[in-house]
């Protein structure tokens, strides 16, 4: 078998993605929309770019990346058919491709986590059952673009019925937990048996953490996410964090079999009794892993060497390939 080369779209971590695919030896494409590869090909990190008017396009040129491995992230959620991907994209995805589905639909999302014993905020299915401060989620991963705060039911009414789209959107009305958001990252290898906790962030998120926000009325502020920053957990944290990690990975065996592999987040709220809330997923590489290049914390003690999450998944297809194992992470 010829050694793949690594494809993902230009979009989301893919600088991330490419720079460890090359540091692991492998040759790069990069997939990105017209106007926007001079900016990845300024970095030194694509052996090959193709250009395409819209992403539906990957589609009609299959045959030009036949032996790639495709790295997915957070573009392919929020902006493909997830239908269509999983029936006519012909080309092997890194990961178990099933879990898009489940990462794109928030029932489902609630519904693995259940499994897995995590710690949950309340959801409602119902506005006239809300008793306390609620934020309103869209399906889909869109960097949190168009969530919003409700602290009533009357004000809950309002936003809904604002608009009839926003009266149709398919939504999850989740209870506000007050604490400190934290975003683990975890690689889970089937190559090695294992699932590591590799980094911590926390994110930026436009009005909400704007430092102009005391001269603005915040009565509505936006969570668009903006960018990311590092955060290094107390240790006791951290273990707990590790378990639910891997109960979760347990959760995939189960309901998404054969599990998930390769790089996902657990998005989680602290409070001030350090009870740890579970509130999304993602179950593929997110763009806080992008300030960790070329390393975290955690992946430098567990590796004594540069590991970005672009070069972990590099190396679990590295040593896949090496062992004929390929079947088992590609799909």
């Amino acid at each position: 078998m010829k050694k793949p080369r690594i494809c993902t779209i230009g979009s989301h971590s893919a600088l991330n993605i490419l720079r460890g695919a090359m540091d692991e030896g492998f040759s790069t494409l990069l997939i990105c929309k017209k106007g926007t590869a001079k900016f990845y090909e300024s970095f030194g990190i694509c052996n090959e770019t193709i250009e395409i008017n819209e992403y539906a396009d990957i589609y009609d040129i299959q045959a030009k990346f036949d032996d790639c491995i495709i790295i997915p992230h957070g573009s392919f959620v929020a902006y493909y058919d997830l239908d269509r991907l999983m029936k006519e994209f012909n080309i092997p995805i890194f990961g178990n491709k099933r879990m898009l589905d489940w990462e794109s639909d928030r029932r489902k999302k609630s519904e693995l986590m259940k499994a897995a014993g995590l710690r949950l905020p309340r959801e409602f299915e119902r506005p006239e059952d809300v008793d306390r401060p609620v934020i309103v989620k869209h399906f889909g991963a869109h960097g949190g673009q168009g969530f919003y705060i409700a602290r009533t039911p009357e004000e809950l009414f309002q936003r809904i019925n604002a608009t009839p789209e926003e009266k149709e959107k398919p939504k999850l009305i989740q209870e506000l937990i007050r604490g400190t958001n934290i975003y683990p990252s975890f690689f889970r290898s089937v190559i090695r048996n294992r699932t590591e906790l590799f980094c911590v962030d926390r994110r930026y998120e436009s009005d909400v953490d704007s430092s102009l926000g005391v001269f603005f009325d915040e009565s509505n502020p936006t969570f668009t996410i903006v960018g990311n920053y590092p955060l290094v957990l107390r240790e006791s944290l951290a273990v707990q964090v590790q378990k639910d990690g891997e109960n979760f990975i347990d959760a995939t065996k189960r309901l998404v079999p054969p599990g998930l592999n390769g790089a996902f987040c657990l998005e989680m709220v602290v409070d001030r009794d350090l009870k740890v809330y579970t509130f999304e997923f993602s179950g593929r590489i997110v763009a806080g892993t992008n300030f960790f290049v070329p390393y975290s914390p955690y992946s430098y003690v567990m590796w004594g060497e540069a590991m970005s999450m672009g070069r972990r998944i590099a190396r679990e297809i590295k040593d896949a390939f090496d062992v004929g194992r390929i079947d088992e992470i590609c799909f």
